[in-house]
């Protein structure tokens, strides 16, 4: 490790010129020919919607009258229904003007809807208008379909609950997951209006005074329908005598809400559910809770006698890291001087005054905090002071299982507001996961609920990729390594199949997913390794993650596994394979062993590198802690070596590679790194330009160097659960582009404004070079995934010193998401980064003079264009 006097600091990056895209006109885009074939056959369709009307009215009545005979509980007033439209073409929140609430989009153009107006006549005349070629019907050719309710748990049900839906008995009690949309018709607010030629500021300011109170408005019939579906959801719940789990003084925590929705757990009959599935108009979602469950425990052993090291407390203000878990052994003599006993709480219910780790075999929450404080080896002998203070937030109970009592966004939402509001913690570590693939369909309450308190504090979730049974199924999703391996799916393949999917939550787009290589390998007849050193863990789940994004977007050593050649094969961690992990001495045993594997402990060395980071930038936010992990990652050598038709592969199972402490942290004489300071805001059409200057050295002709040139992005932005893909999801989102060779910053502002509104399948220049991932699926080195799909955007690429220009340029573009509020921004933090590949070449003290000379410009330039 470099020592902090030799390590080389980050230095700023500076912002030159900024501008914004002028809003597009509006324009056709290519026609679907299933929308085609309907607009050349009018009739047809419309006589088909017109039945498909007919049998959803006559359904919904139908149900309606066999409610009142079998004295079930009224119903709001309003028909759910399915549609299949144009995805293409056909802007789902324009349902509104047929009097259809979208509840929810789901993927292919289906969306779950409700209509206020039970005869949806609103519909029914454009319908009729359609066949007739009436003005103002043409749109109706862009709705393929209309289904009725009977059909709802195909859309609704996670594959879990949809696999058991036949077997539901009317008196059984069940809990299960509710997501209740509460957006209503307005779901976004009016346009923004723009200054019209020759207006008076006098109405203009009046036009745009009366838009902020339309805007305000629409912020009150938001929370008004929230609530008054909340109370509609309470009475349906409670009168089938079910019980809502998550509820605080009547109303539902705000932890669990979002600005399009609310999420709860219920207790209700197998009766009650079946009623609340295909007639409650507002749900767009219903799953079983999620398990946690570890790996199978083996024997306890042992890594040698007592240690005699001593551990020396942290700096009174030290970075605090809160570890949500199973608890933790205070007492142990390896944690307990880093432990801030006077703020550990249990969640557990019954138990609230309990916060030790009792789970058996040496404990799971004690495991997690030793691994934040030991990322590598556990010293036996001296003393070392902590890096960080560990605080402990039980929620998993002696069995290792999350109580269903316990519903995770509310729980999320009291450890954030306890840790972070009342004591200041940014970091949380999150070793907990679901057992099942994540759904890919839209955010889960868990993963939406850590990307909302993300968005309204400054904090950062590092949370584990989740892990594959050794054996037997779990569900009808998640097939375990032995049945993978006994259907001759060949180790690192299966890691691609779909039931390898990392687990819930792990698909957040704003927290730090993390999954597991190996540490070692091993060759013991008649065992031997699945993986091999450095390559990704045999258990760890891949991605990609929700909406193509890149997850896990980080790797560590969390250990492997090690099978003989039976049919099918027998499977286990021994002691050369595991890592090396502080254990609980509760229930006995030695206090340090290598006797278990998991992403759960792969998650906890990023953890490390995170209180590191906090502590070196204290006052920078978590989004630039976020951003130099990732930009501090490489893959291993083996990774870099492969084919380029493999890296899709490679990509999917270890994001951007191992993190590195000492890039992370700093630089070396061949290596700099540019960082924004301070919290940087932009807007939807909106682009920030920031520039590097390269010397003449760097650049000479006679030095044909290679110089690795690195870019991350990452930012935070508000969630929608009820819409999908990130255009929808995030109120506002981003991407970055780099200027060409001999652009200068004007120039290439220009074009990256002109460029705003071309569709995203256009073909768009990447500058001076060929990007490992491309902002663009399929125009960089590896294929099939591109670096723009989520929060944190990392790419990279080895050029020629000489083919590098006077002046590097980046550019961070911000995009409309679900809000339409011109004014609303959100932050991000940009990291860059040059490096020699040949370690003696130093470039860093030029770089940072070359910079000087910038920094009076960029003060010039930003003023001249402060108007915009």
């Amino acid at each position: 490790m470099v020592e902090r006097s030799e390590r080389l600091p980050h230095i700023p990056l500076r912002l030159i010129i900024q501008d914004r895209a002028e809003p597009a006109p509006s324009g056709g885009r290519k026609q679907h020919p299933q929308t085609a074939a309907n607009l050349g056959n009018r009739q047809e369709h419309g006589k088909k919607l017109k039945s498909s009307l007919d049998s959803l009215i006559f359904y919904w009545q139908d149900s309606q009258e066999k409610q009142k005979e079998e004295e079930k509980p009224v119903l709001p007033d309003a028909v759910p229904l399915i549609l299949n439209i144009d995805p293409s073409s056909f802007d789902p929140d324009s349902l509104k003007v047929y009097g259809i609430e979208v509840i929810a989009e789901l993927e292919n153009g289906y969306i779950i809807g409700a209509s206020a107006d039970i005869e949806l006549s609103e519909l029914q005349k454009k319908i009729e208008k359609f066949i007739k070629e009436e003005r103002g019907g043409n749109k109706v050719a862009e709705i393929w379909k209309i289904i009725d309710g009977s059909q709802r748990p195909e859309y609704i049900l996670s594959p879990e609950l949809l696999n058991e839906w036949e077997q539901i008995r009317d008196e059984q009690r069940y809990t299960v997951d509710v997501g209740i949309s509460c957006i209503g018709t307005k779901s976004q607010f009016p346009d923004y209006p723009d200054p019209k030629p020759n207006e008076s500021n006098e109405k203009y300011t009046k036009r745009l005074n009366q838009w902020i109170n339309k805007r305000d408005s629409t912020y009150q019939q938001w929370d008004d329908i929230k609530s008054e579906r909340e109370d509609e959801f309470t009475e349906f719940v409670q009168a089938y005598e079910g019980e809502i789990l998550n509820i605080i003084d009547g109303h539902i925590p705000k932890s669990a809400q979002l600005p399009d929705s609310f999420s709860c757990r219920i207790q209700i009959s197998g009766k009650g559910l079946k009623d609340l599935v295909f007639n409650f108009p507002y749900i767009f979602d219903v799953s079983l809770p999620d398990e946690f469950a570890e790996l199978i425990e083996r024997e306890p052993s042992s890594n040698g006698d007592a240690p005699t090291f001593q551990l020396q407390p942290p700096d009174s203000n030290a970075p605090k890291i809160c570890v949500i878990d199973s608890g933790i052994q205070e007492s142990h003599a390896l944690l307990k001087t880093a432990i801030d006993s006077q703020n550990s709480r249990s969640w557990v219910p019954g138990e609230t005054y309990k916060t030790a780790d009792y789970v058996t075999n040496g404990g799971h929450g004690t495991r997690v905090a030793g691994a934040v404080l030991y990322p590598r080896t556990i010293p036996r002998s001296g003393n070392q002071k902590a890096v960080c203070w560990i605080q402990n937030a039980r929620v998993l109970d002696a069995n290792c299982k999350l109580p269903k009592q316990l519903f995770p966004p509310v729980i999320l939402g009291e450890i954030v507001e306890f840790y972070h509001a009342q004591i200041g913690t940014k970091i949380f570590n999150h070793s907990i996961t679901g057992v099942v693939p994540c759904r890919t369909q839209y955010m889960s309450a868990w993963a939406s609920a850590i990307d909302n308190l993300t968005w309204e504090k400054d904090i950062l979730f590092i949370v584990a990729a989740g892990n594959l049974p050794l054996n037997g199924k779990i569900g009808s999703t998640r097939l375990s390594v032995q049945e993978h391996l006994a259907a001759h799916r060949t180790y690192p393949d299966y890691l691609l199949e779909d039931s390898c999917r990392i687990a819930n939550p792990a698909q957040s787009f704003q927290a730090l997913t993390v999954g597991s290589i190996s540490p070692g390998s091993y060759h013991a007849l008649p065992y031997s390794s699945i993986s091999q050193k450095d390559k990704p863990s045999a258990f760890s789940c891949s991605g990609l993650g929700i909406w193509y994004t890149i997850k896990p977007e980080v790797v560590e050593y969390g250990g492997d596994l090690v099978k003989d050649e039976g049919t099918p094969p027998n499977i286990i961690f021994p002691k050369d394979v595991c890592p090396e992990l502080v254990r609980s001495t509760l229930s006995g045993g030695s206090a340090i062993a290598s006797d278990k594997v998991g992403t759960s402990f792969a998650a906890p060395k990023v953890s490390h590198i995170a209180a590191r980071l906090a502590a070196e930038l204290p006052d920078e936010s978590c989004l630039l802690y976020r951003a130099l992990i990732v930009q501090s990652a490489r893959w291993t050598q083996w990774a870099q070596a492969e084919d380029n038709s493999k890296k899709t592969q490679i990509i999917r199972q270890m994001g951007y590679g191992i993190p590195n402490l000492d890039r992370a942290l700093g630089n070396s004489p061949n290596r700099i790194t540019l960082i924004t300071r301070g919290e940087r805001r932009i807007k939807a059409r909106q682009a920030h330009v920031y520039q590097v200057k390269l010397p003449d050295e760097l650049r000479s002709q006679g030095e044909a160097l290679d110089i690795l040139v690195e870019v991350t992005l990452s930012y935070k932005a508000q969630p929608r659960r009820t819409r999908r893909n990130r255009r929808k999801y995030l109120s506002t989102w981003l991407d970055w582009d780099c200027s060409g060779k001999g652009e200068d910053p004007k120039r290439f502002l220009a074009k990256i404004l002109k460029e705003y509104d071309a569709p995203e399948d256009t073909e768009k220049g990447e500058g001076t070079f060929k990007w490992t991932l491309s902002k663009q699926n399929n125009h960089g080195i590896i294929r099939d995934v591109s670096r723009s799909a989520g929060t944190l955007q990392k790419d990279w690429t080895v050029v020629k010193s000489f083919e590098l220009t006077e002046a590097f340029c980046i550019a961070v573009v911000g995009h409309e998401g679900w809000n339409n509020d011109p004014e609303a921004s959100v932050p991000y933090s940009l990291v860059v980064s040059f490096e020699a590949t040949q370690a003696n070449i130093p470039i860093y003290a030029s770089l940072v003079e070359a910079q000087v000379e910038i920094e009076v410009q960029a003060e010039v330039e930003i003023q001249s264009i402060a108007g915009h």
